[in-house]
């Protein structure tokens, strides 16, 4: 059986869609599954991991935009009883890929990566319903929804119920996360906090932190932003963090790679993750990899069951009360990062995971599949 990821814009840039992507790939093959992915070739395809790159599978496409994109001869990559991942969703490109894959009898899974959530679908811009009907498209054909956390389901249930009356099952298997080991270990230190990802104030819940920042009282702790620019977002966080009168306690800075990227995951005395929504985010597993007591948003799939087993705390950085005892509670918090740690080794790894992927895709190729 062959399983196949198809996301027209693979090889475009980085992100963590590409990712997952790449990590799921990875262990179809380590449950002794083919496995490649499906996309758009571009002028300049950005680097890929050796053991990705042979996996990689350009189709043609026509269309000018992401929105527009539709691929071509994609039913050549798979055959009756193959599984055929679509990713994220919205764009015409996916029911395409759905109504090609269902008639070459592929089993057609979705991962929506988030794409479902409330901040997302309440500020969609649908002109006409279009999106709507093609996503609906979509839910008609696919056999499969495959979320990362069962509280997602809700999610999806709205959406289907609104666009469909076909009802996917639904399996609920998160990313994994990078085994311990293979981590820089948390020790402290360092005298800031930290946050690291993309600079969507709005998404990531940056605009959040920075506000409740500014509630602090004085002296503030110091806080460090790190990561790569988002249309123009890391330019607004500085300007917000300004406004707010943060110059001297909030220092934005770039993407931090390599020994600099350790060094401040390994120094920090804690980190934050205030966003608004997130689907399943692959910086906080490295945090919690490397043993760094978290203060995550309550408002996010994976803050229930973090919380509820020890792994990290939870607080809603939308409210204005609360964030100074939220943050003596994480700070240098020793426990707690042993705590991460030690979920992680036991429960969270890819290899974890893969196990229990595995065991899914041994029932669909033994015929489980609709």
């Amino acid at each position: 059986m062959r399983v196949a990821h198809y996301y027209a814009r693979f090889l475009s840039h980085p992100s963590g869609v590409t990712d997952s992507i790449e990590n799921w790939v990875r262990q179809a093959r380590r449950a002794g599954h083919d496995a490649v992915v499906l996309c758009a070739p571009v002028p300049a395809p950005r680097e890929l991991a050796a053991d990705v790159r042979g996996a990689v599978r350009t189709t043609p496409h026509v269309g000018r935009s992401r929105t527009t994109w539709v691929p071509r001869g994609l039913g050549r990559h798979v055959a009756p009883g193959d599984v055929l991942y679509l990713h994220e969703g919205w764009v015409a490109s996916n029911v395409v890929a759905a109504r090609q894959g269902r008639r070459r009898g592929a089993v057609v899974a979705l991962m929506p990566h988030g794409v479902y959530e409330t901040g997302i679908t309440s500020r969609l811009k649908d002109v006409a319903g279009i999106r709507r009907t093609v996503e609906a498209g979509v839910l008609r054909r696919v056999d499969w929804i495959h979320v990362f956390y069962p509280s997602e389901v809700e999610l999806v249930d709205v959406v289907v119920r609104r666009l469909t009356a076909h009802a996917p099952s639904v399996l609920a298997l998160p990313n994994g996360a990078p085994a311990p080991e293979d981590t820089v270990r948390w020790a402290g230190g360092g005298g800031y906090f930290l946050w690291m990802g993309r600079y969507d104030p709005d998404h990531k819940g940056i605009d959040h932190l920075l506000h409740r920042w500014s509630e602090l009282p004085s002296p503030r702790p110091r806080l460090v932003l790190a990561g790569p620019d988002f249309r123009g977002g890391r330019g607004r966080t500085a300007d917000l963090a300004a406004d707010l009168g943060l110059g001297r306690d909030v220092e934005v800075r770039g993407s931090a790679r390599g020994d600099d990227k350790e060094r401040l995951i390994r120094e920090c005395r804690a980190y934050l993750h205030p966003s608004r929504w997130e689907s399943c985010s692959i910086m906080l597993l490295e945090m919690l990899a490397a043993g760094v007591p978290t203060l995550l948003s309550a408002t996010i799939h994976a803050a229930e069951p973090l919380a509820t087993q020890g792994v990290a705390l939870a607080h809603d950085f939308g409210s204005p009360d609360g964030l100074d005892a939220s943050l003596a509670a994480v700070d240098e918090n020793h426990e707690l990062g042993r705590s991460a740690r030690k979920w992680v080794a036991e429960t969270a790894t890819w290899d974890r995971v893969g196990a229990a992927y595995g065991e899914w895709l041994a029932r669909l190729d033994q015929g489980g599949a609709r």
